[in-house]
């Protein structure tokens, strides 16, 4: 037997016609419900519609719990649900997906001394339709941790820096997060290379350090064979062309906990050697009160519009060039990965030539940038050698 009072907010007409919509006009915030006391958060479904074809990324969703000044949900709309860029794709894990248009989660959200919820239009055209759907039990809150979802993004990222996925404070656990990742230069698959490093209260080497970032996703050799969605984990974008990748993994049967503080971090690329545009969503349950710094999202939407769109990304690459850091550290990548594969060819062959003398595969693989670099340069003086 059940032992609460189940309510639900929703975007019903209120004069009991059938415009069960609300629209929002550009620029401008809605307060789409409000409720007092305490309960729980059981299902949240949206629908929208907009001129903008960026709406996805452009209308930003906001919850406070119990009367906080600084919200605990603070994203776009389209990554709370699973996919990042503004992009909609048909997919579902156990808790959130988008489904035939609509956009829909599970997460469970508690609260003590009410909740409200707000939706934010940053484009310069009107959301006309929203439709919503907001249930929630009303119960005794026990004590509880409060849920989170924070965005953030890096354009570019800091060479020689993990990419900073959740920076937290608190007691909690770490519960999931989507990951966008877009390179600077088109077909490069260089970014899936780094590894997930999450360090749990304060340690210096982290719990957990994974092997790649498709690995951090349960998939394998640069998803090669497509996207996918499984309860947990999922691609929903793979753009190899343009190099764009959207990914969710949810730490549901496997929750990270932390009773003092936490930093999930990802690698954007082996040894963090280029730059690249990455954002990101985490979720995360933790006592109150939390960082306010960490993921807030200001009124400037360029910060989230992504690098091309549908109908220019075919000009990316010409649009958007390389940071200038990126272009020499580029070159000297390629030249090292060639170096490998004549390597290996040669040993294939049973002759390896005199410039790859005391040279292992095995170096490439385990050298950072600046040992890349050191190969190129020997490989390269012997050769200039022989040829003289």
């Amino acid at each position: 037997m059940k032992k609460w009072k189940s309510r639900q907010i929703s975007s019903y007409d209120r004069t009991l016609g059938n415009k069960d919509y609300i629209s929002i006009p550009p620029k401008e915030m809605a307060v789409i419900g409000e409720v007092e006391g305490s309960g729980r958060v059981t299902r949240t479904w949206f629908t929208i519609m907009s001129k903008d074809p960026l709406i996805l990324r452009k209308v930003v969703l906001r919850f406070y719990w119990d009367g906080e000044d600084d919200p605990s949900v603070e994203t776009p709309f389209g990554d709370f649900f699973g996919v990042g860029f503004g992009e909609y794709s048909h997919h579902h894990s156990l808790i959130q997906g988008m489904t035939s248009g609509g956009y829909f989660s599970y997460w469970p959200m508690p609260f003590r001394d009410g909740a409200r919820f707000e939706v934010h239009n940053l484009s310069d055209e009107p959301v006309s339709h929203l439709y919503f759907n907001i249930q929630y039990h009303e119960e005794n809150e026990m004590e509880a941790t409060r849920f989170h979802a924070k965005w953030r993004r890096e354009n570019p990222t800091t060479i020689g820096r993990n990419y900073p996925i959740l920076q937290a404070r608190g007691r909690g656990h770490f519960a999931g997060c989507l990951l966008n990742m877009q390179s600077y230069c088109k077909g490069s698959l260089l970014m899936l290379q780094g590894d997930e490093m999450i360090y749990v209260d304060g340690e210096d080497f982290p719990s957990i350090r994974g092997t790649g970032t498709e690995d951090y996703f349960q998939g394998g050799w640069f998803w090669t064979e497509g996207c996918f969605s499984a309860p947990f984990h999922g691609l929903t974008l793979g753009d190899m062309v343009n190099s764009r990748f959207s990914a969710y993994r949810l730490h549901i049967p496997d929750a990270i906990p932390f009773t003092e503080s936490i930093r999930v971090t990802i690698e954007h690329g082996h040894d963090n050697m280029l730059q690249q545009d990455y954002s990101s969503l985490a979720y995360w349950y933790q006592t109150e009160p939390h960082n306010p710094m960490f993921g807030h999202i200001s009124d400037d939407v360029e910060y989230l519009i992504p690098l091309g769109t549908k109908s220019g990304a075919y000009l990316m690459s010409e649009v958007v060039q390389d940071p200038p850091e990126n272009i020499e550290r580029r070159r000297t990548i390629h030249q090292a990965a060639n170096l490998r594969l004549q390597l290996r060819q040669a040993k294939t062959r049973g002759v390896i030539p005199s410039e790859f003398e005391g040279v292992t595969e095995e170096e490439f693989m385990r050298a950072d940038y600046d040992g890349l670099k050191k190969l190129v340069e020997k490989v390269g003086e012997r050769r200039s050698r022989l040829t003289t």
